[in-house]
């Protein structure tokens, strides 16, 4: 990048980063001549452009330390696919089955032969109702049955995987304007969000569920939710925000990835996640993995088709990666983070902040062997 007067050059690479549309900047990459080597812009268009330096967080010691150590820690005996919650434990479950199916296919390490597949499948049906098709985690039970069944059926699908029974959706989501209404979005947009979404996502993973109807009227009222104050889902919430919003409305914004729809209010969006960022570089002061997938999520994938603020956000995830470097990818942090009662939920959310920080920075500042792989990029539930 070059200034010259009031003009500010950008390389190819800049302005694909800027305004690229679509998946991936797909569509912006096939739109621009490939031999294009700059493109222009005013100053007052590119907003604060700093000269911060790219990180360069190496996680590459980070993944090896999970196929290495920690995947075989935790393994169960008895076939491939069974997993607990947290190390110690000795009977698999749905969090622990999912969430490892979600961290393999992260690191390109989720390539199981026939065989193993179907030990997979036999781990999972484990979970299934065989009279509904839903899927329950066992005691303790964890979060909803909406939330179970679509982590359940999203990490199935990474394996290619179906149900062995058919989910049936009860008379309530049939009508999902009523149903999406009538969830809690003044108090518990986040907690929320696990049901509406959920259910989203069932619609989505499930091939005989396909509705064009259904979703216009999911996103129709999907769009009628958010705060043109905040650019987030919520009602009688801050003007600026709250971290209730950024937890429920990135549920909903992998949805809105999937069809490849424009989320209301992009700028304020934007502006909200950026104020509402701590000090110490999360959002949550006890929710440090998840919070902060939600709100880089909702900040690279609204950059895609406004690109407002690209700097700060920048600066912003680059300060989040560094804290989580210090905090969470090395041997300390991991001790205390993965060792808890929801430790591979948790790596799930971290490896997977990995895999959105590199794929908004690059390679060259989140630092791994082999590309990190977005499980989101794929289908719509995490």
């Amino acid at each position: 990048m070059t200034e010259s007067s009031n003009t500010v050059l950008y390389s190819r690479g800049d302005f694909l980063r800027l305004c690229a549309q679509g998946v991936g900047g797909v569509a912006a990459m096939g739109a621009i001549p490939g031999n294009l080597k700059a493109l222009s812009m005013t100053a007052s268009d590119a907003g604060n452009v700093s000269n911060d330096q790219p990180i360069g967080r190496d996680l590459r010691e980070f993944v090896h330390w999970i196929l290495d150590d920690f995947e075989p820690s935790i393994r169960l005996p008895g076939g491939a696919g069974r997993y607990p919650r947290q190390l110690g434990q000795t009977v698999p479950a749905l969090y622990g089955v999912a969430d490892m199916a979600c961290i393999l296919y992260t690191i390109n390490a989720l390539h199981p032969s026939a065989a193993a597949r179907a030990e997979w499948a036999a781990t999972f049906e484990l979970f299934q109702n065989p009279d509904n098709g839903w899927f329950r985690e066992k005691e303790p039970a964890t979060l909803s049955p909406q939330h179970n069944t679509a982590f359940a059926l999203a990490a199935m699908q990474l394996l290619d995987l179906k149900p062995k029974f058919p989910v049936k959706m009860d008379a309530e989501y049939a009508h999902i304007a009523t149903y999406l209404n009538s969830l809690d979005w003044q108090t518990g947009v986040y907690s929320g969000s696990h049901k509406g979404a959920g259910v989203g996502s069932i619609y989505v993973l499930i091939p005989e569920l396909h509705s064009t109807s259904w979703f216009a009227s999911y996103f129709s009222t999907c769009d009628s939710l958010f705060d043109s104050n905040n650019g987030m889902m919520g009602r009688g919430k801050p003007a600026s925000g709250d971290i209730d919003q950024i937890g429920g409305t990135f549920h909903y914004s992998f949805l809105y990835e999937f069809f490849n729809r424009q989320i209301p209010y992009p700028e304020r969006r934007i502006d909200s996640v950026l104020g509402l960022q701590r000090p110490d570089g999360y959002w949550s002061p006890s929710n440090h993995l998840w919070m902060t997938l939600d709100a880089i999520y909702l900040m690279t994938r609204t950059l895609r088709y406004c690109p407002h603020r690209f700097e700060d956000v920048r600066r912003s995830i680059r300060r989040s990666v560094k804290v989580l470097d210090q905090d969470v990818f090395g041997p300390e942090g991991r001790k205390t983070t993965f060792a808890k009662s929801d430790g591979v939920h948790s790596l799930t959310a971290a490896i997977s902040i990995a895999a959105e920080a590199q794929q908004f920075l690059g390679s060259d500042e989140v630092i791994t062997d082999w590309p990190l792989k977005l499980v989101l990029d794929r289908r719509p539930f995490i």
